[in-house]
C-alpha cells in the first residue's frame, strides 16, 4: 500500500495486514513491529480500527474523511497556485525590462493587453496573420474608438495587411473582425492555410504562439525587435505573396471569370463578404431573394464549394484580383 494516509509506514502495514487477516491482538500484531501498541492508537484515533483485538474498518468508509481531506487540500493548492500565478504575470507585467527580447505571456488578460496595444498603438503598420481555431482575445475595435486615436484626437491610420485562413471565414466573429479591417482600408488576403497566429507592430514587435497547434499549452511569445523578430517579417511576407487578395478588381472581376460570372455575381460576393443577409443582398441589388440564392447555388457549383466560405475563398483565388 502506497505511503500518504498521514498514519505512517508502521500504521499502514499494521491496517493492511487487518484488512487481509482480520481481527488481530494487539500482542499478536506487537510480534510485527514492536510500535504496534503506539500506530494502533493512531490507527483507532482516525478511525481506520476499532476494538480489542483490533479490527479494520471498511476501506469505503474508513478512508472517505482522508480522500475528502485530501482532495480539498488539493483543490487549495490548486487555487494558490493559479492566484500565484497571476500575481507573478501581473508583477512581471509591471515590471517587464523594454530592453528583454523575448517575453513567455502566460495570462490570458495580460496576452489580450499586449495584442490590444500591439493592433492599436501601431504608427506605420500592423500585419497580422487570423487562423483557426478563431478565438478573439478582445472586442473588435471600431474605426472611430478612441483606442486608435492619438492624444490630439487624429486617427492612428498605419498601413494594415491581414492573412485570413481559409477556415476562419465560417466563423461570425472572424467576420466581424474582417469586415472591421475592411472599413479601416486594411490590405485583405486569403491563405489556404497559415503555420501560427501572429501580429507585427511597427516591424519591431510580435505576438506569435510559444508552441506550435495542438498543444494545449497557450503561452505566448511577445518578441522585442532583433533578429526573431525580422524572421517573423519573412515569414509574414512568404505567406502574403503566396496568399489571395480579397477584393474585386475595379473594372469589376477578372478576365478568368468573364465566361463564368457577371457583374450581379460579383456583387453578391462582395456582399457576402461584407456580412448582408441574403434579404439584405437582394434589396441592394434590386432582385428577389430565390434570385439570389440561386446565383450563389450556381457560382458553388462552378467552383466546386460546399459552403460560402470555400466559395469566397475560390472566388478570391480564381475570379478577384
Amino acid at each position: 500500500m502506497k505511503s500518504g494516509l498521514g498514519i505512517g509506514a508502521i500504521g499502514e502495514q499494521l491496517y493492511q495486514h487487518l484488512v487481509e487477516h482480520g481481527p488481530t491482538s494487539t500482542a499478536e500484531l506487537e510480534r510485527i513491529s514492536p510500535e504496534a501498541a503506539g500506530a494502533l492508537t493512531r490507527l483507532r484515533d482516525v478511525g481506520l480500527v476499532v476494538g480489542e483485538p483490533a479490527t479494520a474498518r471498511h476501506p469505503d468508509y474508513a478512508l472517505r474523511p482522508l480522500v475528502a481531506n485530501a482532495e480539498a487540500s488539493l483543490t487549495e493548492l490548486k487555487a494558490m497556485s493559479s492566484e500565484l500565478r497571476h500575481l507573478y504575470d501581473s508583477s512581471t507585467a509591471g515590471s517587464r525590462s523594454p530592453n528583454a527580447p523575448v517575453e513567455v505571456l502566460t495570462s490570458r488578460d495580460y496576452i489580450a493587453a499586449t495584442f490590444d496595444e500591439l493592433s492599436l498603438s501601431a504608427h506605420r503598420e500592423v500585419l497580422q496573420f487570423i487562423t483557426r481555431p478563431f478565438v478573439p482575445l478582445t472586442a473588435v475595435h471600431s474605426p472611430g474608438d478612441p483606442a486608435r486615436r492619438n492624444p490630439d484626437g487624429t486617427l492612428r491610420r498605419p498601413r494594415r495587411r491581414f492573412v485570413y485562413e481559409q477556415a476562419v471565414l465560417g466563423n461570425e466573429a472572424a467576420m466581424a473582425g474582417l469586415r472591421n479591417a475592411a472599413r479601416l482600408g486594411a490590405d485583405i488576403r486569403v491563405a489556404k492555410e497559415l503555420p501560427f497566429k501572429l501580429i507585427i507592430s511597427d516591424r519591431e514587435r510580435a505576438l506569435v504562439p510559444r508552441f506550435p497547434r495542438g498543444v494545449s499549452d497557450q503561452s505566448t511569445l511577445f518578441i522585442r525587435g532583433g533578429v526573431l523578430t525580422e524572421c517573423m517579417i519573412v515569414m509574414f511576407e512568404h505567406y502574403w505573396s503566396e496568399a489571395t487578395p480579397l477584393e474585386a478588381d475595379r473594372s469589376g472581376f477578372g478576365p478568368e471569370a468573364a465566361e463564368e460570372i457577371d457583374k450581379q455575381d460579383m456583387a453578391i460576393l462582395q456582399h457576402i463578404v461584407s456580412g448582408q443577409t441574403d434579404d439584405s443582398i437582394a434589396r441592394l441589388i434590386g432582385t428577389s431573394k430565390s434570385t439570389v440564392l440561386r446565383r450563389i447555388k450556381r457560382m458553388r457549383e462552378l467552383a466546386g464549394a460546399d459552403t460560402r466560405p470555400a466559395l469566397i475563398y475560390h472566388a478570391a483565388r480564381t475570379w478577384m484580383r
